[in-house]
C-alpha cells in the first residue's frame, strides 16, 4: 500500500532536526546584529570626528561668524563654540549629534551626562550598540573577553568641547584604560565589566574622572 502521510516517528525526527538547526543559527544571527550595531556606531563616531576637525579648521582660519552646523545661516561663533574652536553642544533637529548631520539623518545616539569640572568640559553619549539596557551584550565578567575598542552596553562615548591644561588632560576610571584627552576629542571609553555604568552619579560608579594639569 502506498503511504500518503508521515508517521509520528518521522515527524518527530523532522522537528528535532529543525530545532537543532535553529539552535545553531540563532547565535549566528545574534552575532550579525551585534556586528551591525557596532559598525553603525563606529561609522557615526568617525563622521563626528571628521566634522569636528572641519569645524575647528574653519574656526582657526576665520575671524568672522560662519555656518558650522550647515543650517544655511551663519552662527554666533563666540557663543556656540568654545575658546578652543569646538561646538559647546552638538544637538540639533531633535538629535544629540544633529548639528553635525544632515537635517533628515538620525544618529541613534543619546546624550547621557554633562560634566564640567577639573578644567574640562565633557559630554557623555551612548549609541545603539552602547545603550545600557538594549545594547550589545558583554560576553563575560572576565576583562580579557571584552572586544577592545568595540562598543557594547557597558561603554560610552566622551566628547570634550574644551580642556584647559598646561601639560595635558587624562580620562581614567577603575574599569578602563587611562587615556590622554584634549579639546575636540570624541572617543570611546571602553569599560571592562558586565555591570553597566551609572550615569546618575558624577563618577558613574566607577571612579570616572577627567583631570587636567
Amino acid at each position: 500500500m502506498n503511504r500518503t502521510a508521515f508517521t509520528i516517528v518521522e515527524l518527530i525526527f523532522v522537528i528535532v532536526i529543525i530545532g537543532t538547526l535553529s539552535a545553531m543559527a540563532i547565535p549566528k544571527f545574534t552575532g550579525v546584529k551585534a556586528h551591525a550595531l557596532r559598525a553603525t556606531e563606529l561609522s557615526t563616531a568617525s563622521a563626528v570626528n571628521t566634522a569636528l576637525a572641519s569645524i575647528h579648521s574653519a574656526w582657526s582660519m576665520s575671524e568672522e561668524d560662519f555656518d558650522w552646523d550647515n543650517d544655511g545661516a551663519d552662527d554666533n561663533i563666540s557663543a556656540e563654540l568654545t575658546s578652543k574652536g569646538y561646538p559647546k553642544d552638538l544637538s540639533k533637529n531633535g538629535d544629540p549629534l544633529g548639528g553635525l548631520l544632515k537635517a533628515s539623518a538620525k544618529s541613534g545616539f543619546v546624550k547621557r551626562k554633562t560634566l564640567n569640572k577639573n578644567n574640562a568640559f565633557c559630554i557623555l553619549y551612548t549609541g545603539k550598540a552602547s545603550d545600557p539596557s538594549r545594547g550589545v551584550k558583554f560576553p563575560t565578567a572576565v576583562a580579557s573577553r571584552d572586544i577592545e575598542n568595540k562598543p557594547d552596553k557597558n561603554d560610552f562615548w566622551l566628547y570634550v568641547p574644551e580642556a584647559n591644561a598646561t601639560t595635558g588632560c587624562q580620562v581614567s576610571s577603575d574599569r578602563s584604560v587611562t587615556k590622554s584627552v584634549s579639546s575636540g576629542d570624541f572617543m570611546l571609553i571602553d569599560i571592562n565589566n558586565t555591570a553597566p555604568v551609572d550615569f546618575s552619579q558624577d563618577d558613574l560608579a566607577i571612579n570616572f574622572s577627567v583631570t587636567c594639569s
